[in-house]
């Protein structure tokens, strides 16, 4: 019942409809949410601790998604980040841009298989529809994920904002990013525009991964389906899906070419990179790594 309430909550958003009632169920929501986190908090705050122990990528995605007492658990399905998480350890990335945060599920998981000396910088619109919104007093507790000798930046703004861009060079500071993740704005023009933008701060062969490459039959106004089409047509890809069938979910990566043939910038995947399937293979997922066109 409470699944169907939210659905139709998100086709009237979509629609435009009921748009007061539509912004205090979130706001209810959101509410509800964090009142459960602080109850949970000080046990959460030891959890946290006790977790920088934990190396391995299964034992840290386990972690997340089944203790914490379900606090900071991201919006993924199991099979799929397990893969991901695998992708990281064999990577083990420099500096990682987060666009949507949310529960900080992910954002946990990045921090604890980055490298020691990593930068990670998380954006996150404050009210976001898509899962996002985590309150201000939250930075406090996204902060113990960092491990020693870590840095960890969070932004609350929006990721489509030219103040926010700049916020990402300052802290970038001539650097770029060798692995992104862009799950924030889920409608097509939104992800089509964070892929785009931040392509500037995206150094040659990094990877670059999507949420929800499956379509969401459950809310209309997530489209990220539709630029993953267009964006891994004949490209080198890898897609982590349990089940393309079920609503939503599924994570695709490809490798980024940062600069075209006139040396101007653009956001493109590379045709010709290679994703090393060996690291990342994972039971009962679907994958598959089309040939270049």
């Amino acid at each position: 019942m409470l699944n169907g309430l939210r659905g139709k909550v998100k086709t009237w958003r979509y629609e435009g409809r009921f748009p007061l009632l539509v912004n205090l169920a979130a706001s209810i929501y959101r509410h509800i949410r964090d009142l459960k986190t602080l109850y949970r908090l000080p046990r959460l705050q030891r959890a946290l601790d006790q977790s920088l122990l934990v190396h391995d990528s299964d034992q840290l995605v386990d972690l997340v998604m089944d203790g914490f007492d379900g606090a900071i658990r991201p919006l993924q399905i199991h099979t799929e980040i397990r893969s991901l998480a695998k992708v990281l350890l064999e990577k083990r990335p420099r500096r990682i841009l987060e666009i949507g945060t949310a529960r900080g599920g992910t954002l946990f998981l990045f921090c604890r298989l980055a490298s020691p000396g990593a930068h990670i910088v998380s954006v996150d619109l404050p009210g976001g529809w898509f899962g996002g919104g985590y309150s201000k007093w939250k930075k406090r507790l996204y902060q113990r994920f960092a491990r020693p000798g870590q840095r960890l930046d969070l932004i609350r703004a929006d990721s489509h904002d030219e103040s926010t861009l700049r916020q990402v060079a300052d802290l970038l500071d001539g650097e770029k990013f060798d692995f992104v993740l862009i799950d924030g704005d889920h409608t097509y023009e939104g992800v089509k525009s964070d892929f785009e933008t931040y392509g500037e701060f995206i150094e040659e062969g990094a990877t670059v991964a999507f949420h929800d490459i499956v379509p969401n039959r459950g809310d209309p106004a997530c489209q990220v389906h539709r630029f993953w089409t267009e964006v891994s047509e004949g490209r080198a890809i890898f897609e982590f899906v349990d089940n393309w069938g079920q609503r939503g979910a599924g994570i695709g990566l490809i490798s980024f070419r940062g600069q075209g043939e006139d040396g101007e910038r653009s956001g493109e995947a590379d045709a010709d990179a290679e994703l090393d399937p060996a690291p990342v293979s994972a039971e009962g997922l679907q994958t598959h790594q089309p040939v270049a066109a």
